[in-house]
């Protein structure tokens, strides 16, 4: 809670928006909500392990669709192979996020991820993520390059938090 009693998740004018009002004087600085979730946030927690696909396929492990009226953020997130037959960084088995159902449109950074961030259990937090807008389909995928089936599985797990896009607009709060 601020000196004034608000709270500091509600968002509220910048001193851009609104010069009569800076940081420090009655009023907290807005908030933003991919950075600190606001009230009204829902926590996305998605997981799921699907079998290794055969050499030269790929299969989604993970995909959820984000919610009309919401936009969000995807902080935390892992992927991880478990079996046998396969080399952490050898190129044989290539993980994916994508933004739409298509899986045309990658998330940037995320095209080739040759190893595992983390794991489901134990997935790594990146501090600032990457956002996720209104109807985006969010797939998380694995291309079996090389490596031999043998009843191997793939895991994923995405988590963050979704809000109402009305956040995004600080002059609503002025």
């Amino acid at each position: 809670m601020s000196k004034n009693g608000s709270p500091l998740a509600m968002p509220f004018a910048r001193s851009a928006v609104n010069p009569g009002v800076s940081p420090g004087q009655g009023q907290p600085p807005y908030l933003p909500p991919w950075i600190y979730p606001p009230v009204q946030f829902v926590p996305i927690d998605e997981t799921k392990y699907v079998p290794l696909p055969a050499i030269g396929a790929q299969a989604a492990v993970v995909q959820f669709q984000v919610p009309h009226g919401n936009n969000g953020i995807i902080n935390t997130y892992g992927n991880n192979f478990v079996g046998g037959g396969w080399t952490e960084g050898s190129g044989e088995i290539v993980w994916q996020i994508f933004r739409d159902q298509a899986l045309t449109n990658a998330v940037k950074g995320y095209n080739n991820i040759l190893a595992s961030l983390g794991s489901p259990a134990s997935p790594t937090r990146h501090p600032s993520g990457f956002r996720i807008f209104e109807n985006e389909f969010i797939t998380l995928v694995i291309k079996n390059v090389s490596v031999v089936v043998a009843g191997q599985l793939s895991g994923g797990r995405f988590a963050g938090w979704y809000y109402p896009k009305i956040y995004e607009n600080p002059n609503i709060f002025v």
